[in-house]
C-alpha cells in the first residue's frame, strides 16, 4: 500500500522536484500544494500519511502549516524541509523531524521519508485505537543491511588492495573514476578509489545509496539530467556525468555498498560493462571475507 505525502512549498521548482522524487520512491506518492489553505482543503478530503512543509508558503511559513496540521490530525507525522536557520527557529513541539534542504537532495529526502514513515504508527489507524503497525520489509532490510556493515568492520579493512582493484576496474571499463563504496546510516565511505581522493561523503549526497536495493546494477547515463541526482550538492563541480554501480553483497544477500565506475561524459553502459564490474565486485567481497574479523564465526556462514 502506498503512503501519501503532502508536500507544501511556495517555491514551484522545489515543490516539483520534491514531489517527483516522492512519486519515484517505492511505496510513496505525492500531493503538492503551495499554501496552507490548499493543504487544509486536502486534509479535509483525502487521507494523508505524512506532511512535509517547505520554508515558506504563499500564505504563511512552513511551521505555520505544521502547527495547523497538528491541531487537525494530532498523530500525523510532520516534517520541515528547509535551510538550517529556518529549522532552528521552528517550534519543536509540532514536528516529527527536520531535514536540512542545503544538505539533503529531494531524492535523498524521499528515501529517508520512505523508511521513517514506514516505521511510525499509522496516523489514521492510531485514531481507531491501533497504536502500531509492523515495519515494512524495506525498513527491515535496511536494519539488517546496516547490521551487516557493522559486522564486516569496514573501517578496519586495509585500503591498499581496494585502491588497486579500483584501478583495474577503471582500466577495464575505460572509466575516469572507480571506487569501492560502503553505505552506513549517515555516511558513504570510500574503502578504495582511483580518480578521486575522498574518504567519505554524507549519505544524502551519495549516488550509491540509490543502488542498494537494485537486483543487478544501477546505471545512469547522465547524472545531471536525472532528477534523482541533479540537486546533489557539488555534483556538477566534480565534472562527473555518468555512473555504473553493482551491489557488494554478502553470502546472506545483504548489500554493504557498491563497486562503481564514473566518467566525465554522458555514457550508456552495456551488459558487458555490467558483467565485468560484477566480476570485480565478487573479488571485493572475497577480499573482505579474508580481512573481516572472526572469518570463521558462524554469523557469516551462508
Amino acid at each position: 500500500m502506498s503512503n501519501t505525502v503532502l508536500y507544501a512549498d511556495a517555491d514551484a521548482t522545489r515543490r516539483t522536484a520534491v514531489a517527483d522524487a516522492l512519486d519515484e520512491t517505492p511505496g510513496l506518492s505525492a500531493v503538492g500544494v503551495e499554501s496552507i489553505r490548499a493543504a487544509r482543503e486536502r486534509l479535509a478530503g483525502q487521507q494523508m500519511d505524512a506532511i512535509v512543509a517547505g520554508p515558506t508558503l504563499t500564505d504563511g511559513a512552513g511551521h505555520d502549516l505544521t502547527t495547523m496540521a497538528r491541531s487537525i490530525v494530532p498523530r500525523l507525522p510532520l516534517f520541515l524541509y528547509a535551510d538550517a536557520s529556518t529549522l532552528a527557529a521552528a517550534p519543536e513541539s509540532t514536528l516529527t523531524g527536520r531535514y536540512d534542504a542545503d544538505r539533503l537532495s529531494p531524492s535523498a529526502l524521499a528515501s529517508r521519508l520512505g523508511v521513517t514513515i514506514d516505521e511510525r504508527p499509522s496516523a489514521i489507524a492510531g485514531q481507531s485505537g491501533i497504536d502500531e503497525r509492523p515495519a515494512t520489509r524495506r525498513a527491515e532490510r535496511e536494519r539488517s543491511r546496516l547490521a551487516a556493515v557493522d559486522e564486516y568492520d569496514i573501517t578496519a579493512a586495509s585500503e591498499l588492495p581496494f585502491n588497486r582493484l579500483s584501478e583495474l576496474a577503471a582500466d577495464a571499463l575505460d572509466a575516469s573514476v572507480a571506487y569501492v563504496g560502503f553505505v552506513t546510516d549517515t555516511d558513504h565511505l570510500f574503502l578504495g578509489a582511483t580518480g578521486l581522493d575522498w574518504d567519505r561523503i554524507d549519505r544524502a549526497n551519495s549516488i550509491c545509496t540509490h543502488g542498494l536495493c537494485e537486483a543487478s546494477h544501477l546505471a545512469v547515463e547522465d547524472l545531471l539530467a536525472d532528477p534523482r541526482f541533479a540537486t546533489i550538492g557539488g555534483l556538477e563541480k566534480t565534472g562527473l556525468r555518468s555512473y555504473l554501480g553493482v551491489p557488494l553483497r554478502t553470502p546472506r544477500d545483504e548489500t554493504l555498498g557498491m563497486l562503481c565506475v564514473m566518467d566525465t561524459e554522458p555514457r550508456e553502459y552495456d551488459d558487458s560493462d555490467v558483467e565485468q564490474l560484477r566480476g570485480f565486485a565478487q573479488t571485493v567481497m572475497d577480499m573482505l571475507s579474508v580481512q573481516r574479523p572472526d572469518p570463521l564465526d558462524p554469523a557469516f556462514d551462508s
